[in-house]
């Protein structure tokens, strides 16, 4: 009879676990292509459309990321095209697949029902949603943690080879994918060390394993220390203050959004920080040491990396996303450990009606939409003429931009990086000049972006002064203007500059 009641248990589970995942698909798949290609988008479209050396010289340049996420989005982004739906078809794939992942790893540390709430919170989170959604590499780094950390906790229990090679393997892979990464290891250090009287014999092991994961990277660590001109490409990156850290705890909880109904988003947040606090809280084995680790996973990235800002920023919550399966297993756990009763069932449906509520203002918040480059590249396309020229404000955004404009007008950048260059050679031989100009963007805890008011350009601290000066002199000129999420667009007539300075 047992027997039976534990197949019919896990039948249950089985199919609670489908059901899931479909509603992980339906919240992520039909909006692969509503919004506009962003920069990082169109850069990874762009370097992964790439022939190889290209891609590699590219990577090799910014030195922002390793080379893993581009050289295998160059392999399976032919699968699907490079339209927005298929840029980012990858991406949704391995966010999904974190979702069962998640489930397996919180029963593991815990037990079934951990595990499935895990999954469920995760499935319906709006920052997961939003990463899903995205063509960079935050989804498959956060799956290849979750993936890591199920290895190290098995191998941890059973000590078996199969867990330490597979460690080995997903490790190797996630250093190569984001250097964030590199806290894996870290995460898993304190860990043993805090507990070394129990891990003391896997010590040695884990050492080794870590060692080959790292060998990995290191061919990649030469190549960049070996390069011409040292660079690092995170400047725009502001240091953090105190307040930043209960941000990125808000954005990771129910996504930051500027929402003015703030009565609901401070339960939704009070709601989340009462299932953190019940989910850390002091138990018995062997839950502890399972709660020891995701303290570790879901803190010491976030607090370190304040830190170490405070001299060089690379604060910014996408870097940080690999924390955020500790979080959700910290706040299923903090559910079920309650004893079934009215405040139990009043947590739980508080924090799914949270996690809705925050799917929905990130959806309906235009702070969490992305720059109308669709727009912009539609609109010049509508009413160019022969003889046009676009100007865009950097070399960079040349990625979104060439990703739409289809049209015949050249486009040329007026700056690359603090290089930035006279205008008047540029617009020589043309009639009419596009002025492309997009926001300045601090994105410390994007995906929600500041909203900046039409007319920006008036205020911003960052203008280029040669564009100033050229828009200055042509202000009688400006024939059109139009304001697009993001980004400003002025049309100036050069051929009326013309006929004024003729004699």
């Amino acid at each position: 009879m047992e027997k039976l009641h534990s197949s019919i248990r896990h039948y249950h589970y089985h199919w609670a676990m489908l059901g899931i995942i479909l509603l992980a698909t339906l919240l992520r798949l039909p909006w692969l292509g509503g919004q506009s290609i962003a920069f990082d988008e169109g850069y990874s479209i762009a370097v992964g459309s790439a022939a190889w050396p290209t891609l590699f010289q590219a990577t090799l340049s910014s030195g922002v990321h390793p080379p893993l996420f581009y050289i295998s989005y160059k392999l399976i982004l032919p699968l699907w095209g490079i339209t927005e739906f298929g840029a980012r078809f990858g991406t949704f794939i391995f966010g999904l697949l974190t979702v069962p992942l998640l489930y397996k790893l919180g029963q593991l540390m815990f037990d079934r029902q951990t595990g499935l709430l895990a999954a469920t919170l995760l499935a319906i989170s709006p920052i997961h949603t939003w990463l899903s959604q995205e063509a960079r590499m935050y989804g498959p780094l956060i799956m290849l943690m979750t993936i890591s950390m199920l290895f190290f906790w098995q191998a941890l229990r059973t000590n078996q080879r199969r867990y330490w090679i597979g460690l080995t393997v997903v490790d190797a892979l996630a250093f190569n994918l984001h250097y964030f990464s590199l806290w894996i290891p870290i995460i898993q250090f304190v860990f043993i060390l805090s507990h070394f009287a129990r891990y003391f014999s896997q010590f040695r092991l884990w050492v080794a394993t870590r060692f080959v994961a790292g060998l990995a990277l290191l061919p990649w660590l030469i190549v960049i220390a070996l390069r011409e001109y040292q660079s690092f490409g995170i400047g725009f990156l502001q240091k953090p203050d105190l307040l930043d850290l209960p941000l990125t705890l808000w954005n990771f909880a129910i996504g930051s959004s500027s929402s003015s109904f703030w009565p609901f988003t401070v339960l939704a947040l009070g709601v989340f920080a009462l299932a953190l606090f019940n989910g850390l809280r002091g138990t018995a084995r062997p839950s502890r040491f399972a709660q020891a680790i995701l303290a570790l996973w879901a803190g010491l990235p976030l607090i370190f990396v304040w830190l170490i800002s405070q001299r060089r920023s690379f604060y910014a919550d996408r870097y940080l996303s690999f924390v955020i399966p500790g979080f959700i297993l910290l706040f299923a756990f903090g559910v079920t450990r309650m004893k079934p009763s009215p405040w139990r069932s009043l947590l739980l449906t508080g924090l799914i009606v949270a996690s809705g509520y925050g799917l929905v203002t990130t959806h309906l918040d235009p702070a969490f939409q992305k720059d109308d480059w669709r727009g912009v590249a539609a609109y010049i396309s509508r009413y160019e003429q022969p003889e046009d020229v676009i100007l865009l404000y950097t070399t960079h955004i040349k990625f979104p931009f060439d990703y739409y404009y289809q049209g015949q007008a050249p486009s040329k950048p007026i700056s690359l990086n603090l290089a930035q260059y006279p205008l008047e050679p540029l617009t020589t031989g043309h009639h009419r000049a596009w002025v492309v100009y997009p926001y300045t963007r601090r994105p410390t805890h994007y995906p929600k972006q500041p909203l900046l008011p039409n007319g920006y350009w008036d205020n911003d601290p960052d203008r280029n002064p040669l564009l100033v000066e050229w828009l200055e002199a042509h202000a009688n000129d400006v024939i059109d203007y139009q304001h697009f999420r993001g980004i400003q667009l002025w049309l100036v007539d050069l051929n009326t500059t013309t006929a004024r300075s003729k004699p």
